[in-house]
């Protein structure tokens, strides 16, 4: 498992390809998610660096749940400039901006398990606190089909016709998300929609082609009535995209490489805390059973809280060290060139008078890190490594 074992599979897929081969990933995991972000760009460049000289052509391998859509545009742009043309690989899903990422692309090729989805944009606003509480309230997600769906329903299914009434459902929606954000996922969706006709455009070269990407971009923004829509290959190709089944000696390879990277992100195993200080043999003591004082009914009260305050100092105190932790946000690799996102630091647990667990996490570096390609196994991350801190 890690970057060592998948080099050997990176090698064999660009000879049954016949061109060089990358790879950007970012992990689905729960609790240890990551996105497509801006940050990806100068490891994309690194990699770009270490092609051949003389390659016209490269195979993009993508799979991530979406992210920056304009990160989408940024990869095939660098793309474009380095090669003629370039192929995306999926293995699994790549949803919203990364299927944004495949539209770029010559050909998808897709394996039999592997998605796209659809590529509404999705904004996340904090609604204020209900009843004049203090503190933050709690948060909305939500695109501009939403509010399109919200009108529609109320003129189709409710009846309303009057123009006021339909104002007056407007600011209604307005005042659960607030103005602005209602401005932002439309100008979103107009994003969203113009981005992916100039990325197909990118390839789709006719002049019969443009309505062509016109009707894709705008199915992929529409058609959908939920963000996670999974699009299977023969419905991407039922679209109009150009999607290749693979061969089967590449469809094996593909998938072969796509459970060495889930294994190593742990995508099957949600991050969670409290089990890794369960796991730590030095944190034993905050499991520990705990002892009790049964108290007779009726017993006065001095006796009972003095009885209570024996049992206290006869208890010992227990020093809990903190767990050590790291995790992967995503993986820009290749035959010749690795790197990965990285966060790691500790976890410190407590137990409370109440017996509840209270446990804090503490980051302590975050950041890409390059990889040492002739590793056998990446996980966990040695934390003396040298990592380029980031602000997500």
């Amino acid at each position: 498992m890690g970057v060592g074992e998948r080099v050997k599979l990176y090698k064999q897929m660009e000879e049954l390809r016949g061109r060089p081969m990358l790879a950007y990933v970012t992990s689905a995991r729960q609790g240890a998610s990551g996105q497509m972000a801006a940050d990806v760009v100068p490891e994309l460049l690194a990699q770009l660096q270490h092609l051949p000289g003389n390659a016209k052509a490269l195979d993009l391998l993508i799979a991530s749940q979406g992210g920056d859509p304009t990160v989408a545009w940024r990869i095939v742009s660098l793309l474009r400039e380095r090669v003629e043309s370039f192929s995306v690989l999926v293995p699994q899903a790549a949803f919203s901006a990364a299927t944004l990422l495949a539209l770029g692309a010559d050909e998808i090729v897709m394996h039999p398990h592997a998605n796209l989805g659809p590529v509404d944009p999705q904004i996340t606003v904090a609604r204020p606190p209900a009843n004049g509480t203090a503190g933050p309230g709690d948060a909305i997600r939500f695109g501009s089909e939403d509010l399109d769906a919200l009108l529609d329903f109320a003129r189709e299914r409710v009846g309303l016709r009057d123009q006021d009434q339909l104002v007056r459902v407007f600011e209604m929606v307005c005042g659960e998300v607030g103005t602005v954000p209602v401005g932002v996922a439309s100008r979103s969706s107009s994003l969203s929609m113009t981005m992916g006709e100039k990325l197909l455009l990118t390839h789709m070269k006719d002049d019969t082609d443009h309505e062509k990407a016109r009707a894709i971009a705008q199915a992929l923004n529409k058609n959908y009535f939920h963000h996670g829509y999974p699009v299977s290959r023969s419905e991407a190709k039922e679209l109009g995209l150009k999607v290749v089944y693979p061969p089967t000696d590449v469809e094996k390879l593909l998938w072969e490489i796509w459970l060495d990277m889930e294994a190593e992100l742990e995508l099957r195993a949600p991050f969670n805390p409290i089990g890794l200080l369960r796991q730590d043999p030095g944190c034993a003591a905050l499991f520990a059973p705990v002892s009790q004082v049964n108290l007779p009914a009726g017993l006065p009260q001095a006796i009972a809280q003095q009885i209570m305050l024996q049992h206290a100092a006869q208890s010992t105190i227990s020093t809990i060290p903190p767990t050590k932790y790291s995790t992967i946000a995503a993986l820009c690799e290749s035959s010749r060139w690795a790197t990965r996102h990285v966060s790691h630091g500790s976890i410190v647990g407590a137990r409370m008078p109440d017996l509840t667990l209270r446990v804090s996490q503490v980051q302590e570096h975050q950041g890409w890190m390059d990889m040492d390609l002739s590793a056998t196994c990446e996980y966990p991350v040695d934390e003396t490594a040298e990592v380029r801190d980031e602000q997500q």
